[in-house]
């Protein structure tokens, strides 16, 4: 562990996912309990920067402009894309870091830490071998904890406090109220949460269809789908009767935090929206296939439904030609009975 030092300046990098940002979210608090008196910055993808600007615990951000850099280099602006780059580095290395904290365990994160400036470079070992940038690297633990990994660095930090935790600012809420209003939701609403980046991680439409169909003959609320800009079509096909809200693509990312805050309940996929509603303890029924479930998490009333089959988790290299029997034989019934035991 870093040794111990007066007010120390601490950049805490973890670029992305939604996911992960979430699962991550404990950090700040952890290391402040670690380092008493530090200023923490969090280095964030551009998009994901609503995400922690409210933590009580970030004293700043700094945004990674990726998608700008990437542009730069698909348009062959080279010397621009040199102009930008060489701009951020001085820009992380004029804050003076004294610990840099990789959470992220990737060559590009390891790189921008070892950039920073930050004598103590924290993080983990990795596939990539990115640690070999780092002065203290910890393995990822095997657990089916939320978080764990995050959880673990805390405490090789010197603190054994984790509580990951999302903050809603008062503007955001009220945007979302304006737009609840504006559409006619009702105020008691179950969140649906189908779409994420994987194939692997999907629960087959005709699942969700099934499961509308018990919701609206055995919930008196309403139903809202959340998603991305580009989830907005498929989620059409399943808002197709009445009580039926699709809001895929119409919300900020900070807005649909809140949103999820809101309702009596969430079911969702392996995605950054499911954990979220863990961290914001809306109830949640997370569906769970190929990649590995958290059992053990934060709140009460999260339950996980996963088949545990002798092929699970199989991540990224599926080896039922693409069926996904893990998520396909997820009945609906079942989901409905598991949502039933922790609905408001």
């Amino acid at each position: 562990m870093a040794e111990a030092m007066q007010r120390p300046h601490i950049l805490l990098i973890r670029l992305s996912a939604i996911g992960d940002i979430v699962m991550a979210s404990g950090l700040p608090s952890s290391i402040k309990a670690a380092y008493p008196g530090a200023r923490v910055c969090w280095l964030v993808e551009s998009p994901y920067v609503e995400l922690v600007k409210h933590d009580p615990g970030v004293d700043h951000v700094i945004a990674w402009p990726k998608n700008h850099w990437q542009q730069l280099h698909r348009s062959r602006q080279y010397t621009a894309l040199y102009r930008a780059v060489t701009a951020f580095v001085k820009q992380l290395r004029n804050e003076h870091f004294d610990i840099a904290i990789e959470a992220q365990g990737l060559i590009k994160s390891a790189l921008i830490t070892r950039l920073s400036g930050a004598r103590c470079r924290i993080g983990f070992v990795s596939k990539e071998h990115s640690h070999r940038l780092l002065t203290e690297a910890i393995s990822k633990p095997v657990s089916d904890d939320f978080g764990s990994e995050y959880k673990a660095l805390a405490q090789h930090m010197g603190s054994d406090y984790y509580h990951p935790h999302l903050t809603i600012d008062a503007a955001t809420s009220q945007r979302l109220y304006k737009v609840l209003r504006q559409k006619q939701i009702p105020q008691h609403f179950v969140v649906l949460c189908p779409f994420t980046t994987r194939a692997q991680k999907h629960w087959p439409l005709e699942r969700w269809q099934q499961l509308i169909v018990l919701l609206r003959a055995q919930y008196r609320g309403a139903l809202v789908i959340l998603g991305g800009p580009g989830d907005a079509a498929t989620a059409e096909q399943l808002a197709v009767a009445t009580g039926i809200y699709q809001l895929a693509g119409a919300l900020s990312l900070a807005e649909s935090l809140a949103c999820i805050a809101r309702a009596q309940a969430l079911v969702g996929v392996d995605t950054g929206m499911t954990h979220a509603a863990t961290v914001l303890s809306t109830p949640a029924v997370a569906l769970f296939g190929s990649t590995c479930p958290y059992l053990r998490t934060p709140s009460s009333t999260t339950r996980v439904v996963y088949l545990d089959l002798p092929c699970a988790p199989c991540k990224r290299r599926p080896t039922c030609q693409a069926r996904y029997d893990c998520l396909v034989n997820i009945t609906a019934p079942r989901v409905w009975h598991t949502l039933q035991q922790v609905l408001k």
